[in-house]
């Protein structure tokens, strides 16, 4: 009986050590700032259509 005390213990650690790093690895990748081509490319883009109106009129 002891020794199933000691097993179960042992996978109830393991467990909640496996979700704490799950967790921690998690919110670093979502704390990672967004590089800034995707503005820009907003901006060639905006600038793109732009001259595409004038053609057209």
């Amino acid at each position: 009986m002891k020794n199933l005390r000691k097993i179960i213990a042992l996978f109830i650690g393991i467990f909640i050590t496996g979700i704490i790093v799950t967790v921690v690895s998690i919110n670093s990748t979502l704390k990672k700032e967004q590089p800034k081509e995707d503005s820009l490319k907003v901006v060639q883009d905006s600038t793109y259509l732009l001259k595409s109106e004038k053609k057209a009129v």
